[in-house]
């Protein structure tokens, strides 16, 4: 059993342990689990897995728009993980914060790095002849999306990368703006509430629906597609999540995963498949579903100072290295043709790398401390750990704290009146580019 974050109230300490059985109510046949139905108390504590996850997207965002390497959105499928990742993020905040507290600190997070590239990608598509571009024609009630994204900010035909990125940042906004109905029906109806999502989409991205390619129906389809696995989220802040035993979870987990695999081989190949909305779909939710039911303690990152430091910034810095990677990088492409170099050729590619690489860190050095201004940290070029720009939340090897040995090994699980996901067994273990929206210009993943 991996460990847990401790740092849960007496209070419900004690009204878990009320509900564990008496010596006299216990037997063999009963397996060993202790379980509670309320969500984990409020906490500062953050967990090294998570923050790893994060790191690890932000990474294969990265890589994959650097090489355009098809096999990178199938071996591990970023957005999907990124949601879900948001997902328990908010269900905490919601716990602690209520509803208006959750949706307010969560657009302060959000748009000041939205804002800070709009202070400079606007007025230089201005300049660079958007008022006269007839491909994509500015409107100027439109620029309003750089200020609130409801819908994708809109870029001329030269700036397209600036924007290519930002369809995230719109369906993140929206599943925020969500989460507090999406909270209450799920405290209600966990199931049905988590399933909703993922069946929407799967009619949406049917041959029985034909959503129009207009704004509100991109944000219908990013919602339906990646709603599921901000649900997951929600039911790994819970811990319903892991009262779903291990082998049935990695059932589901392989049905989803095995379903997007052979949905791609016939329509188009496993090498498309995140350009397949629907093979994207169930791939993603099964990797997000397995990844968010895993608890490992990771302290061995703790051993590692330099990795920790890595993980720390990436995460400190997460929304400014997003919005700003596809510009660098494009830009990096530019460089590399004025210097008679093949993108493409495998020399190519490493000098992208290379250099798209330093271009995005100078970035970061340049514009991120907007994020510790969001976060309510003091700003700093270089967050480290120990400066009061990183996290305020200390990382801690145990949140929640497991019951006596004696008593882990005879307790037997009680049902839950909560409607949990699935038969409760354990509940002791631990705290694409978009998929092919119908009116979303984009990379590919």
């Amino acid at each position: 059993m991996s460990g847990i974050d401790s740092g849960r109230s007496q209070a419900t300490l004690s009204r878990q342990r009320a509900a564990w059985p008496t010596p006299a109510q216990r037997s063999p046949n009963n397996p060993p689990v202790a379980v509670t139905n309320e969500p984990p108390a409020a906490g500062r504590s953050r967990s090294r897995y998570l923050d790893a996850l994060r790191t690890a997207a932000i990474v294969r965002v990265y890589l994959h728009h650097a090489l355009w390497f098809g096999w990178l959105t199938v071996l591990f499928p970023s957005m999907s993980v990124m949601f879900a990742l948001a997902g328990c993020l908010t269900a905490a905040s919601l716990d602690r914060r209520g509803s208006i507290g959750t949706v307010r600190t969560r657009m302060r997070r959000l748009l000041p790095p939205l804002w800070a590239l709009a202070m400079v990608a606007t007025p230089v598509m201005l300049a660079h002849g958007w008022l006269s571009d007839t491909d994509s024609p500015l409107r100027w009630p439109d620029l309003a999306w750089w200020v609130l994204p409801l819908a994708n900010p809109p870029a001329s035909s030269w700036g397209l990368p600036f924007a290519l990125a930002l369809w995230y940042l719109r369906a993140y906004l929206w599943l925020v703006l969500l989460s507090p109905a999406l909270w209450w029906a799920y405290r209600r109806w966990p199931l049905p509430t988590l399933l909703a999502p993922i069946t929407a989409a799967v009619l949406f991205y049917s041959p029985l629906v034909n959503l129009p390619r207009d704004k509100v129906s991109d944000v219908v389809l990013s919602t339906a597609t990646y709603g599921t696995c901000w649900m997951i989220g929600f039911a790994r802040y819970t811990r319903q999540l892991d009262r779903l035993p291990g082998w049935a979870c990695a059932v589901i987990a392989a049905a989803l995963t095995c379903a997007g695999l052979g949905w791609a081989a016939l329509h188009g190949g496993v090498a498309a498949l995140s350009d397949d909305p629907l093979a994207d779909l169930l791939w993603g939710t099964g990797f997000a579903l397995a990844l968010m039911r895993l608890r490992p303690t990771m302290t061995w990152l703790a051993r590692a100072p330099r990795l920790t430091r890595l993980v720390n910034l990436i995460n400190t810095r997460a929304v400014t290295i997003y919005v700003w990677h596809l510009p660098a990088l494009f830009a990096t492409g530019a460089l590399l043709q004025l210097a008679g170099i093949e993108p493409d050729s495998a020399g190519g590619l490493v000098t992208t790398l290379a250099l798209g690489s330093v271009l995005t860190g100078a970035i970061v050095l340049a514009t991120g401390w907007v994020e510790d201004l969001a976060a309510a940290r003091r700003p700093a070029l270089l967050p480290t750990p120990g400066h009061p720009s990183t996290p305020r939340a200390r990382y801690s090897v145990a949140r929640y704290p497991t019951p006596p040995a004696a008593e882990a090994q005879t307790l037997t699980a009680a049902p839950s009146r909560t409607a949990p996901l699935a038969p409760v067994v354990a509940a002791t273990a631990e705290h694409r580019t978009e998929p092919g929206s119908r009116g979303d210009p984009r990379p590919r993943r």
